[in-house]
């Protein structure tokens, strides 16, 4: 091509963005919005989840993704409503096989737009998920219901962990930016600390309401909790937690995890990226 094809790429573009309007697609960080929390109405993901309610919008926004260039600001767009409705996206995989893996295909092409992203851009992600209205279903890897959205999440740190870790890329990344993740972060591990609570809860008040007579095997309790807790997610945080923040997973595997496979003691022995990271 005699201009090396730049005219198709902003043509290109020009019909990506078109489709974004037509999504209606809110951009909590844009021009005209105050913030994660403050610049969202109660309408203003409708008709994007109209979309994605059928099979047919979950293929769609899987194709757009892919379109995309890795690291732009749609595909952070386009992530942040998803990850504002991980509970609607991913609460309970469909029953129909086709439907089921048009799903897993969404979740496969999110996880590999993640991989692109900067720290920056994983922030409003993980912020996305603390400011949604919606309880994330944060299920263990091989749950029978799906798991696609702690397998989202846990990409989201995993790539922080990455970039935070890696000396070139670290140095990078100015104090706001690392404060903004950390920020994301800690609304985040309140969010999963509470939600392994009220699991544990759950499950050892369904068996003091057996009544006193009943006869417990010791080791449904054990079993039911690794059915529930979000063990993975748990480990894929410790990088980013500080010492009180390992204090109290420490505490919590004590009273809860000892069959898991979860290393109550490698709570205290990760890297705290925020604090061992060069400036």
């Amino acid at each position: 091509m005699p201009d090396g094809g730049i005219l198709l790429r902003k043509r290109s573009q020009a019909l990506l963005e078109e489709l974004a309007a037509s999504l209606h697609l809110v951009d909590p960080l844009g021009p005209n919005r105050t913030g994660l929390s403050m610049g969202l109405g109660p309408n203003d993901d409708l008709v994007f989840l109209r979309v994605i309610s059928l099979p047919k919008g979950r293929k769609l926004i899987t194709q757009y993704l892919c379109a995309l260039i890795p690291g732009s600001e749609l595909i952070r767009v386009v992530c942040m409503a998803i990850f504002r409705h991980l509970r609607f996206l991913f609460g309970t995989l469909p029953s129909d096989s086709s439907a089921a893996q048009t799903t897993i295909n969404l979740a496969k092409s999110v996880s590999s737009c993640i991989r692109g992203m900067d720290l920056s851009a994983l922030s409003t992600c993980l912020t996305a998920v603390v400011c949604s209205s919606e309880q994330p279903p944060l299920r263990p890897l091989g749950s029978t219901l799906g798991n696609g959205a702690t397998t989202l999440i846990m990409c989201v740190l995993e790539r922080a962990t990455e970039l935070l870790t890696d000396q070139g890329a670290s140095t990078n990344y100015s104090v706001p930016k690392r404060a903004l993740w950390q920020a994301s972060f800690d609304a985040f591990f309140g969010l999963l600390v509470k939600y392994c609570w009220n699991k544990y809860d759950g499950i050892m008040q369904s068996v003091l309401t057996q009544g006193p007579n009943a006869t417990i095997n010791a080791s449904e309790v054990p079993k039911a909790i690794s059915k529930e807790m979000p063990v993975e997610l748990l480990r894929a945080s410790l990088p980013h937690t500080n010492e009180n923040q390992r204090k109290v997973l420490l505490d919590f595997a004590r009273r809860s995890m000892p069959v898991t496979g979860y290393d109550a003691h490698g709570a205290g022995s990760g890297p705290n990226v925020s604090g061992s990271m060069p400036g």
